[in-house]
């Protein structure tokens, strides 16, 4: 059986014995609704809430979760209508162990429907309408095809050379080894995979356009990498090779085509490897200037239908989809992501009451409850599993749930808060977690400002994977030693000694350099030892010496000089600090002073975007590309500021208050001063620090500034004023 237990009804047919499994419950289906198809295990009852205005749309989607109960082709999918009469259909997308999705036709929009699988006897429908996969065969063929919808799918891409025609696109299709996902759209125009990985994936788009009237058109693409669009099975525009988009961006690759009023079947497919992401189809049509978007109304869409119900002949179903809800990187390294999804059984219909629900999320961890959250540490794919005991007995279904690097903040994967994740993953047996899921653990306590936790993680790490990846061992060991100097549990030099032990001889030089930087900072900052941080400054002149001075490694070499001067500028030796910040400059390329000051003065404008986005990781990008690109600005303390406001925005309030100190520090009757000075009072308010926040509160309205955060802080004192009153 796979993934099946149902002790009190072993006799059930064999189809049932799948992925994806019935709790045989009490709830009864309706008497209206008999079970038409006595073979099928599994139906679910769609209806048309809102149809569209739109006149002549005959067809209605849907998005059906089979999760493993369907055939891996899809064959033994039935869509039927409120009679009970088969409907022709169209399966557009389908991944046998997650969902699909279908177009039907709707002839009546009020009725009900039902789309009936889970028969691993059955053979294709003849109302069924298949689509030829391959690239540029066209609009798919029957006595009725839905004409409405145009559905994105992306799927994994396989290692290979870019394809220079539509027959090395074919194999590379053919090649995938992993669905990512689909959905209906009304655009060819996306910047990332929105079902998973944006490095090495294909988008493959298949629908319908709608002509408005009878004319020239031209199209143009803009892709990076390779792209091929065709048009009712023609040639539209085709950019092969391995190429970015710039070169499309003004529509330079199109292509010119008569067409006739009314519907047209549109295939846009697309490759990409790595870095940016980019699939666009645009036009031109007569009497327009310019290419641009094809306006949403020329892409047909169909009615969209919702499933109300999911059923067996004997009871609802055990189900479950797990949606990933936001993600937050690492501020202090450059890998690293840590993902929280929520999980909830389906409650359509609910199971019976007394039902219990483990979780087995796949990576050691479990919990109970029908809704529950759970952050994972790495990237990776993991068999979710959900086990129900009802009344009537014991049913579990599955999900292959795969976590991805996900490099855009957007409406679907929004930032979340270290602290919010290490409240749930500090909770974790750790005993069962793998290496990198541990190694993670520790790095996000130690982000979440709990270096205790952290330490003890580390070294539990170090003690259960003594054979570890080298590299590996050396950065836990060095998080140790950093998380030990913060706590101060250890003296200051055997820390420094354990971090200087991370250094082997096959540590590769850049590695060497930017290891020797973090200690510069861990010692003159961290602990206010900059006559100790002295000793590491003279390694990495010793170490620059030695490496072979290539690219990288001068960059390395320059951020290891950037610490120096960080170590006196936190010391107040500001003069010192610019020599450094000078030297570091003088290793980078000349930038001309115009150029140098348009950049620093849109560097705020673009962290303020990024900050309404809610995309705060990225903020803190852009500090540190303004830091190590023009370290002679930093004694001027706004990135001090920024840095800071950020690190408050992600509740990271201890590392916050520090920068924020530098920020007013540093920049007294500066424009932000104000803003600075009361988010240094909330970070030492929110870290228990009250008194010294009164202190920040009262140097605020004292400095005779009229603004928002001043009436805020007079406000706040006057209320703790009031409050001391008897």
């Amino acid at each position: 059986m796979d993934g099946i237990s149902l002790d009190s009804f072993a006799p059930l047919r064999l189809c049932v014995r799948c992925l994806f499994v019935f709790l045989l419950a009490a709830i009864p289906v309706r008497a209206a609704d008999p079970w038409h198809l006595a073979d099928w295990q599994a139906r679910v009852v769609v209806e048309i809430p809102k149809p569209l205005a739109e006149p002549g749309v005959d067809t209605a989607a849907v998005r059906v979760l089979c999760q493993g109960l369907a055939k891996a082709d899809g064959s033994d999918y039935r869509v039927l209508d409120a009679a009970g009469k088969p409907v022709p259909f169209q399966l557009t997308f389908h991944d046998a162990a997650r969902y699909s999705l279908l177009s039907f036709r709707a002839a009546d929009t009020k009725g009900r429907f039902f789309v009936y699988f889970g028969n691993p006897k059955a053979e294709r429908a003849k109302e069924q309408v298949v689509v030829d996969p391959k690239p540029g065969a066209g609009p798919p063929k029957g006595e009725w095809v839905p004409r409405y919808g145009l559905v994105l799918e992306t799927v994994e891409r396989p290692e290979g050379k870019n394809p220079e025609t539509v027959e090395d696109m074919a194999k590379l299709l053919a090649g995938s080894k992993a669905k990512h996902g689909a959905r209906y759209q009304r655009r060819i125009s996306d910047g990332y995979n929105p079902f998973g990985s944006s490095d090495y994936y294909m988008s493959i788009y298949r629908g319908w356009i709608n002509i408005p009237k009878a004319g020239k058109y031209e199209f143009c693409t803009a892709s990076n990498e390779a792209s091929f669009s065709f048009l009712d099975g023609k040639e539209l525009v085709h950019w092969p090779g391995r190429h970015t988009a710039e070169r499309g961006l003004h529509g330079e690759k199109n292509a010119a085509i008569d067409l006739t009023a009314g519907v047209h079947y549109v295939e846009y497919y697309h490759e990409e490897v790595v870095l940016d992401q980019m699939a666009f189809l645009g036009w031109r049509p007569a009497g327009a200037t310019y290419f641009g978007a094809i306006p949403e109304s020329v892409y047909t869409a169909p009615h969209p239908a919702v499933v109300t119900a999911y059923e067996t002949p004997k009871g609802p179903p055990l189900r479950f989809e797990p949606v990933i809800s936001d993600s937050a990187w690492p501020a202090e390294r450059r890998e690293g992501q840590y993902t929280r999804c929520r999980f909830a059984a389906g409650k359509t219909p609910p199971l019976p009451d007394g039902t219990t629900y483990r979780w087995d999320f796949g990576d050691g961890q479990a919990a109970t409850g029908p809704e529950v959250e759970h952050v994972y540490l790495a990237l990776g794919t993991y068999p979710v599993t959900l086990t129900a005991q009802g009344p009537q007995g014991t049913a579990t279904a599955k999900w292959p749930l795969t976590i991805f690097e996900i490099e855009h903040v957007t409406d679907e994967y929004r930032e979340g808060r270290p602290k919010d994740y290490a409240k749930i993953a500090g909770t974790y047996d750790r005993a069962k977690l793998d290496a990198d899921s541990l190694k993670e653990l520790a790095h996000l306590l130690a982000e979440s400002e709990e270096p205790a936790k952290a330490l003890e993680v580390g070294k539990e790490f170090v003690s259960r994977f003594p054979n570890a990846k080298p590299q590996t061992l050396a950065r836990v060991r060095r998080l140790n030693a950093e998380c030990a100097l913060r706590l101060g549990k250890e003296g200051l030099d055997e820390a420094v000694k354990s971090y200087q032990e991370s250094i082997t001889k096959d540590t590769p030089p850049v590695e060497r350099l930017d290891v020797l930087a973090r200690l510069i900072r861990l010692v003159g900052i961290e602990r206010g030892e900059p006559e100790k941080a002295a000793a590491v400054i003279a390694q990495v002149e010793e170490a620059w010496k030695a490496a072979r001075a290539d690219e990288d490694t001068q960059a390395a070499y320059r951020r290891a000089v950037i610490a120096s001067g960080d170590v006196l500028l936190w010391n107040g030796k500001l003069e010192g600090a610019r020599d450094f910040y000078k030297r570091a400059e003088a290793l980078g390329t000349f930038i001309p002073s115009q150029v140098r000051n348009a950049r620093i003065g849109a560097y705020p404008n673009s962290i303020k975007e990024f900050i309404a986005a809610g995309n705060l990781g990225a903020a803190l990008d852009v500090v540190s590309q303004w830091e190590e690109t023009f370290p002679t600005d930093k004694p001027n303390g706004q990135t001090f500021f920024w840095h800071g406001k950020l690190l408050e925005l992600r509740g990271q309030h201890h590392d916050a208050a520090r920068h924020l100190a530098r920020a007013v520090s540093l920049t007294v009757g500066a424009s932000f001063e104000s803003e600075a000075r009361w988010l240094l009072a909330e970070s030492l308010e929110q870290i228990g620090r009250k008194e010294e926040a009164k202190k920040e509160l009262a140097k605020l309205v004292a400095s005779g500034i009229n603004d928002e955060f001043a009436k805020k802080a007079k406000d706040r004192l006057q209320k703790a004023l009031g409050e001391k009153k008897p």
